[in-house]
């Protein structure tokens, strides 16, 4: 979280209303003989499918750069989330929680769409595990808060995140950083090379090496996990000759494997605590979370008069497999299996009409086609063994026709409409067998179930703003969205039936007004409120089994949620060299409206309108703090004429939020405040830097996930659960070199 120095140098200017409102005296006077040029005076979003500044972007967004990740030392999307308010990504036992202000697809399936989706170098990923490593040589990050859908993209229905890779340079040169963490230790080598091929034509190569130990001592393996053990390779070739056409080609690999799981269980009864320490495994194997992904872009951009012409057509493979313990003891009672193997290719086109005219148009078609192949198991190791096989084998058909139009009433005043038309088509085989566990082959038994279902849906995405400059540095907006996200399928759950297979989209309605205000020479302040009400919400849940032996995931559709709050984010100048950045966030209200037949959690007594139920109406929803930010403090200036020093601290806060989908009075966090710094010295022209990173320097200990306790409440302890704690304290060391 620091602040941004040029195009794609820095993380998104912000500020918290606190931090802002006790230094905007002194700092604006302080800043006054500051040159402006020292400050970022644009940076440069493509949030509506063009170069623009994000000052003129009537959106509520963040924006991180890739140096801002490389210099943190953030390498995971768990490691960024807390420097995002209303951003959360967790990591849970089958998939991870994406959640944008409150609103997530949730745990239950890893097969499921998420309600926000990751675009690549405009290569759309809705699967969480589709990327494997989307922070490898980065220019920027955009994060894209609320319904994105009529521009952007499906299923954007809470937010979009857009990635942008670096681009290959026509000189040659390059750089390496290498990081060493100390605890967790394992060193972390990074390093791209540009390699001119003629005048017009160049190639960016760029690789990643990792592994680093976990941060968790697992007692049962004498092994610290998850640890994590990472390659990837890319290669980019990028054709300009000034025009009419340039030309980038892609092609990224990664493999990554995780030896171990973070979850562990907690129980005052047994004396298992919220700690670092984890005692549990499987007596035949490891647990572990292995991926392997394979991406593929090519990009034409071709000038058509003052029009542009832009085409994009992806490929996306991954197989993924992941074996957990299900008790989460050291009873070794259960083991569960999530395997995925997933294609995709897509084409988009699109025509941007030039700007400065009265009316400026961007329209475009999409089309795509995915296949999804879900294996679950699980296996249960005491008398009597069993296991249960399933697969959900899944085809999609995807295309869009989108368009904006900006009308430019006059030089203050503009009207911003845009529309976006989905067709899907998704058709999906479901199977599974049940037979005795044969500890080594759990994909046994006699065939139970074998159904097929499909679906149909044209679904419209309509968005209008009016966009009004104040003077020259202030700009005020007011936008009214709608976002969809397509129905799907329940995925290879072991309780599987015909009639609930299938479920319905979700469909979300939002009104946002917002003010983005500059100083020049100064710094910058954006503020966004927004009312956003969610029909036919999408959960995923575990549903506990009358007998408490299991906790089988369901997903269905809630009745509707609304969640209501204000952003801010801002920069700073104090004086020369001396900043301050921070963002925040207040969500007032989040909440269920009617869910009469929601998850109860382990113990509690069924009261919903369905069997086995709970009611959770009015319940506010989980990962949604109330309030939430991070301010930092940050310093840059020359010891001398041949060193740069750098340093920046961080003061990351929430206040109480619950981490599950029921009304659990054990899986609450309550409020915290981290803080994590950096210091580097280095070359003035920055061609060298040498650096300590240090995380969560106070060690609180946070809880980031917490489920139902299933089968370790029966074996182990009633009062189980199974959570995922936050790292502790980290140090590393960072060295970076340019050429």
């Amino acid at each position: 979280m620091i602040a941004i120095r040029s195009r794609g140098d820095w993380l998104s200017a912000r500020v918290s209303c606190v931090a802002m409102a006790m230094v905007a005296s002194i700092g604006t006077a302080a800043a006054q003989d500051a040159p402006a040029d020292d400050l970022a005076s644009e940076i440069i979003v493509t949030a509506q499918k063009r170069e623009q500044s994000l000052q003129d972007v009537p959106i509520s967004i963040q924006v991180v750069s890739g140096k801002a990740l490389q210099e943190t030392g953030i390498r995971t999307f768990e490691d960024l989330g807390p420097l995002i308010p209303n951003f959360t990504v967790v990591k849970t036992p089958a998939a991870n929680i994406i959640s944008m202000r409150g609103v997530a697809s949730g745990p239950g399936s890893p097969s499921l769409e998420q309600s926000v989706v990751m675009f690549v170098d405009g290569i759309y990923g809705g699967n969480a595990r589709q990327f494997a490593s989307p922070f490898l040589d980065i220019e920027r990050m955009e994060v894209l808060r609320g319904p994105q859908g009529a521009l952007v993209g499906k299923n954007t229905n809470a937010g979009a995140i857009n990635i942008v890779t670096r681009k290959p340079g026509f000189e040659f040169g390059g750089y390496v950083r290498a990081d060493y963490a100390i605890d967790p230790s394992g060193p972390t080598v990074e390093g791209a090379l540009d390699i001119p091929i003629a005048d017009n034509l160049a190639v960016r190569v760029v690789g990643k090496y990792s592994d680093v130990d976990g941060y968790m001592y697992n007692s049962f393996s004498n092994k610290d996990q998850p640890a994590r053990r990472e390659i990837v390779g890319r290669a980019v070739l990028y054709y300009d000759n000034g025009g009419p056409i340039t030309m980038t080609a892609k092609y990224e690999h990664a493999d990554v494997k995780v030896d171990g799981s973070p979850v562990q269980i907690m129980s005052a009864l047994k004396g298992r605590g919220i700690d670092h320490v984890k005692e549990s495994g499987l007596a035949f194997s490891n647990e572990f979370d292995n991926i392997r992904t394979d991406t593929a872009s090519l990009q034409f951009d071709i000038e058509l008069g003052e029009h542009t012409l832009t085409t994009i057509t992806g490929y996306s493979h991954f197989v993924s497999k992941n074996r957990i313990d299900a008790d989460f003891t050291e009873v070794t009672g259960a083991s569960a299996d999530f395997d995925m193997n997933f294609n995709q290719m897509s084409q988009e086109i699109r025509l941007l009409s030039p700007t400065g005219k009265t009316i400026e148009y961007v329209v475009g078609a999409y089309y795509q086609v995915g296949d999804l192949l879900e294996e679950r198991t699980t296996g249960v190791l005491f008398a009597p063994a069993a296991s249960t096989y399933r697969i959900m084998d899944q085809d999609s058909r995807v295309w869009s026709f989108y368009g904006q139009v900006t009308a430019n009433i006059s030089d203050s005043l503009r009207a911003i409409g845009a529309l976006r038309y989905t067709h899907e088509r998704k058709s999906a085989t479901y199977k599974r067998f049940s037979g005795p566990n044969t500890y080594t082959d759990l994909r046994t038994g006699t065939q139970v179930a074998n159904f097929s279902d499909s679906l149909r849906e044209g679904l419209i995405d309509p968005s209008a703003t009016v966009q009004y400059d104040v003077n020259d540095n202030a700009m005020v907006y007011f936008t009214y969205s709608r976002g969809s996200k397509g129905g799907g399928f329940q995925g290879a759950i072991s309780n599987a039936v015909p009639f609930s297979f299938q479920f319905e989209p979700e469909r979300s309605q939002s009104f946002e007004a917002g003010a983005k205000l500059s100083f020049p020479g100064v710094g910058h302040l954006n503020l966004a409120a927004y009312r956003t009400k969610y029909t036919n919400l999408q959960v995923s849940a575990a549903l506990p089994s009358p007998d408490g032996l299991s906790a089988p995931f369901f997903t269905g559709n809630a009745g509707d949620a609304v969640v209501k709050g204000v952003e801010l984010d801002g920069l700073i100048r104090v004086a020369r060299g001396f900043e301050l950045i921070g963002n925040a966030a207040w969500t007032p209200s989040a909440k269920y409206g009617d869910y009469g037949a929601g998850p109860c959690y382990t113990g509690q007594t069924p009261n919903g309108t369905q069997p086995g139920s709970c009611n959770l109406s009015g319940l506010r929803l989980n990962f949604t703090p109330k309030w939430a930010g991070a301010v930092t403090a940050r310093y840059s200036g020359d010891i001398g004429s041949s060193l740069k020093f750098t340093g920046s601290l961080t003061t990351l806060f929430q206040s109480f939020s619950r981490r599950d989908s029921t009304r659990d009075p054990l899986a609450v966090q309550p409020a915290y405040a981290k803080i994590d710094a950096r210091i580097g010295i280095g070359a003035p022209d920055e061609s060298w830097e040498l650096a300590v990173i240090g995380r969560n320097l106070t060690d609180k200990t946070t809880v980031a996930f917490v489920g139902a306790g299933g089968l370790a409440a029966t074996v182990f302890s009633p009062d189980s659960r199974s959570l995922t704690v936050d790292a502790p304290r980290t140090f590393a060391v960072q060295a970076s070199y340019k050429f």
